[in-house]
């Protein structure tokens, strides 16, 4: 066995190498491994193939990868509703992310930003929050669905400044977006990725960055803890695993082929243009960072109260 693992890793891949997307063509997550596909393809000679098989928040494709050999020629590559919340928000949920699966790499993050309709009164949080405790009713904040990382960060967000805020829950970003965006919500949480095009556009207007940095796509816009709300940080993240149990020379292969791709000029331009920021790592720092941030939105989902069936 010993000499046989090190004989594998040198002529792996073998054949193509599968990317499995949880979520439709078009998204995010998506664009990040079609992005990849290619030049991964170029570099480790077989090609890379994405396939999109959403649903289940990740546990159909999870359940796919998972009865594929562990062998690294099938990858899942997620995001942080896959790895750190879903498995605390489905009441029953299929796979541990941790057990299930041996880390190769993060891919991108990107922060998310606090954004009003572009023709809002409110110019500052300072005036959000005011205004939520004054206003009759309060505010009403939009989220990407039940459970999801804008509707945790709203309910942080609203646990820390006591103002009065409705949740409104969408399916996705896009339709969340729109409604924010023709004034029938007051606001949302939404990533710099899909908020920096509207931004520009004059469609919706940014407040605050929830990261403890600013986005070098964003620099005038202020963080949240730069205007006395702290501790209100989250982004959304990208990475890719392999089924447990595959050979650490396979997964130092993927990870290498990965971190080359990330480095190739039209992958970076691409990356830029769409506001996402790389986020490479060894395998041992991908593990550490899903373990931390399973232990970070974990209790942030329990004290939502939300849950999915």
């Amino acid at each position: 066995m010993g000499g046989s693992v090190p004989a594998l890793s040198q002529n792996f891949p073998l054949r193509p190498v599968t990317m499995v997307v949880p979520f439709p063509a078009g998204g995010i997550t998506d664009a990040v491994a079609r992005a990849l596909a290619s030049k991964m393809g170029e570099q480790l000679g077989k090609p890379v193939i994405v396939d999109n098989r959403p649903g289940g928040g990740g546990q159909i494709a999870a359940a796919y990868v998972r009865q594929q050999a562990a062998d690294g020629h099938t990858l899942y590559v997620g995001a942080t509703e896959m790895f750190a919340i879903n498995p605390t928000l489905f009441r029953r949920f299929s796979y541990d992310p941790l057990k299930d699966f041996s880390p190769v790499t993060s891919l991108i993050a990107s922060p998310l930003v606090l954004v009003v309709p572009a023709n809002s009164p409110l110019t500052s949080v300072k005036e959000l929050i005011a205004q939520s405790k004054s206003r009759n009713g309060g505010l009403n904040y939009a989220s990407q669905g039940i459970g999801s990382i804008g509707h945790l960060l709203g309910e942080t967000f609203r646990s820390k400044v006591g103002g009065k805020f409705s949740h409104v829950a969408y399916k996705g970003s896009a339709p969340a977006l729109q409604d924010v965006m023709g004034g029938q919500v007051d606001f949302m949480f939404d990533p710099v990725i899909t908020t920096a095009p509207l931004i520009a556009g004059g469609k919706l207007k940014p407040l605050a960055i929830a990261s403890d940095k600013r986005s070098p796509q964003m620099p005038d816009v202020p963080t949240l803890a730069e205007l006395g709300v702290p501790g209100v940080n989250a982004g959304v993240w990208f990475g890719a695993v392999v089924k447990a149990g595959t050979a650490a020379p396979i997964i130092d292969r993927l990870n290498d082929a990965i971190h080359k791709a990330m480095k190739d000029p039209e992958v970076v331009k691409r990356f830029a243009d769409q506001g996402m920021q790389a986020f490479p790592s060894t395998p041992a720092e991908f593990g550490a960072f899903m373990r931390s941030e399973l232990t970070k939105w974990a209790p942030l989902v329990k004290a939502s109260g939300a849950s999915v069936e």
